[in-house]
Formats: structure tokens, C-alpha cells, sequence
């Protein structure tokens, strides 16, 4: 049998990240170490509606990409004076999580693969968190939100920009923005022949209400 070299191996494999279909075009999120949560100060509290709202994600590697879904568990929003968000917590459910580009036994055996330990380890982590720590006003209705994000039991900070809108008492808010999954744990590399990006594309969609008074 014909040996392989370390170094065919490198090549190969690098020629595959090379060619790698790449991540959707996206703001890079801003990473740094986790912050402190800051007291919330008054302001209007708005329930996120989980049916109106979600959390997606898309993967991408040489042979393709695939897009996931992870329902929303519960959040809340908190508005400050000047329409910045104050203060939120979102809580997703990553064992529920939902492939939604492909059937039958392909997408039973992605998202199990999906909650294994290769990637989100859903039975030691079930759950995804991003609990917002900062908002700047940006152009227009662009805010610049920072907040830890916990995946795996690993909690970092981002920031990144959303465009929020009210009308009435509902607010919509849209984030579409890409990050390092390894800053997170999420390390597998894939096939050698079909290697996975490291960059993710994360979107935000969300719909939250005023209680009624």
C-alpha cells in the first residue's frame, strides 16, 4: 500500500478549506472575554413572542452549507429611554434544534450529530443564552448591541449591529451576523475531504410586545 505523507495530507486538506463555500456575507461579531451584566434601569419590559421569533444558523463546508434552527425557550426585552435596549435575555433550545434543509433520515442523522459532543454536547448543555450587557445608537434604526453569549458552558462577548423598529407597543429587531464557533468549543473539523468552516453566520428575529396595561 502506497504511504501518504503528512505533508499530501496538509496540502489536501488545505486546498479543501480553500475551496470551502464560505460563510454568508455578514458582519463580523467583535469577540472579547465575558462582561458583567449591568442592573437594568427603568424602562419598558417587552415579552419576546416565541412563535414570531427565532434563532438560525448556517454552517458551510467544501461540499455545501446547511441551515439550522433553534427555538426560542423564553426571553425579554428591556427599552431604555432613547429606544436602546437596556437590558434582554434570550434562552434557546438547543436540543430541539432543527435542520432545515433536508428530510428524512439526512436530518435525523445531522441534528443528532448536531447535539452530540462534536458540536453543541445538548445533554451536559441544552440550552444557548444571549443576556445583552450593552446597546449604542447607530444610524437610523441600526443599534450596536454587546452581550455574553453561552454555548457549551463557554461564555464570551459580542457585539454586533441589529436594525430594531417599534410600532405601537411591538418592537421587531433583525441581527444577521457571523462568528469564530472555535471561541466556543465547537472545534470538529469535519471529514478530510469536506472540512467545515470556522465561521458561522448567526440571525436574529425577533418580535417582542408591550404587556398590556
Amino acid at each position: 500500500m502506497r504511504k501518504v505523507s503528512w505533508l499530501t495530507v496538509w496540502m489536501v486538506g488545505g486546498w479543501a478549506l480553500m475551496r470551502c463555500t464560505q460563510a454568508p456575507q455578514a458582519p463580523q461579531a467583535e469577540t472579547k472575554e465575558a462582561q458583567q451584566v449591568q442592573s437594568v434601569a427603568a424602562g419598558t419590559v417587552l415579552q419576546v413572542d416565541g412563535q414570531k421569533s427565532e434563532v438560525k444558523a448556517i454552517g458551510t463546508k467544501v461540499t455545501g452549507r446547511h441551515e439550522v434552527r433553534f427555538p426560542i425557550k423564553e426571553a425579554s426585552l428591556s427599552v431604555g429611554e432613547g429606544g436602546c435596549l437596556s437590558g434582554g435575555k434570550v434562552t434557546w433550545d438547543l436540543a430541539q434544534l432543527q435542520v432545515l434543509d433536508l428530510e428524512g433520515e439526512k436530518k435525523a442523522k445531522l441534528e443528532g450529530h448536531l447535539k452530540s459532543p462534536d458540536f453543541f454536547d445538548v445533554e451536559k448543555h441544552p440550552e444557548g443564552v444571549f443576556e445583552i450587557t450593552g446597546c449604542e445608537k447607530g444610524v437610523g434604526d441600526t443599534l450596536y448591541l454587546s452581550g455574553n453569549l453561552t454555548l457549551r458552558g463557554v461564555t464570551k462577548n459580542i457585539r454586533f449591529p441589529a436594525v430594531v423598529r417599534y410600532e405601537g407597543n411591538t418592537l421587531s429587531g433583525k441581527a444577521n451576523f457571523n462568528i469564530n464557533r472555535q471561541e466556543w468549543g465547537i472545534a470538529y473539523k469535519g471529514m478530510p475531504d469536506d472540512l467545515i468552516r470556522d465561521e458561522v453566520n448567526i440571525q436574529l428575529d425577533i418580535t417582542a410586545v408591550a404587556p398590556s396595561q
